[in-house]
């Protein structure tokens, strides 16, 4: 029964349930990257969605229609809102909770937007911790409103792995440049320097591993040769 109830509960019932000394209730706050008292928050709107997964449940802006609703009633009309997750969609959801944002002086970084329109890593959430910063007056600790990479890439992810089992170049252009980017940007130029852009940390974070590991690149070949030689790869 335990487990079922792990499964079907939604994140902010686990956290506003169990108590926060809970293994699980700590695994849960570390892995959603939201602190347990935004979660308790979302909860007492009693939200239409329940918010299981940030990333996906925040990437089409009605949740976050939502949330200003609780506060902003008769500025936000929900009908005006879709539910659906097309890349158009999105775009109109997020068109109009800018223009409330502008009206009642919110501030959202437009990076964090586009991130999570295109389901980045790592965006939704910080969008969530502003608007309970901003709408609640609470201030969160700074740690947990800093160190976001606006980029939203998987560099981080991939530098914590051991060498041989890192993305290689084309694998990391697949995961972190998302299809809905190419059709809501369809610019060629703008997509070959975000392509330039991932490559280049690849390489990075390769000539990085070199330095720290150059006996993985220095490689003493004697089956014919009987001379040293250096991997240049």
């Amino acid at each position: 029964l335990v487990l079922v109830l792990l499964v079907l509960l939604p994140p902010p019932v686990l956290v506003l349930f169990l108590p926060q000394s809970c293994l699980f209730v700590q695994l849960l706050l570390t892995m959603s990257s939201l602190p347990r008292e935004v979660w308790l928050w979302l909860q007492s709107l009693q939200l239409s969605v329940q918010v299981r997964n940030v990333r996906r449940d925040v990437s089409n802006g009605y949740v976050v229609a939502e949330i200003l609703h609780s506060y902003f009633p008769k500025d936000i009309q929900l009908h005006n809102f879709h539910t659906g997750t097309a890349i158009d969609l999105k775009l109109e959801n997020w068109q109009l909770l800018q223009k409330i944002f502008d009206k009642e002086s919110l501030f959202i970084d437009p990076s964090f937007i586009n991130g999570a329109i295109h389901c980045k890593p790592g965006a939704s959430e910080p969008i969530i911790k502003e608007l309970y910063a901003q709408l609640t007056g609470k201030k969160l600790r700074n740690t947990e409103l800093s160190n976001v990479d606006d980029e939203f890439s998987d560099i981080e992810y991939q530098a914590s792995l051991p060498s041989y089992a890192r993305a290689t170049a084309s694998v990391a252009i697949k995961n972190n440049l998302k299809r809905t980017e190419l059709y809501s940007e369809p610019d060629v130029n703008a997509t070959n320097t975000k392509v330039n852009d991932i490559v280049a940390k690849q390489k990075q974070l390769k000539e990085l591993d070199k330095e720290v590991n150059p006996d993985r690149y220095n490689v003493n070949l004697l089956k014919t040769t009987g001379r040293h030689v250096v991997n240049k790869n």
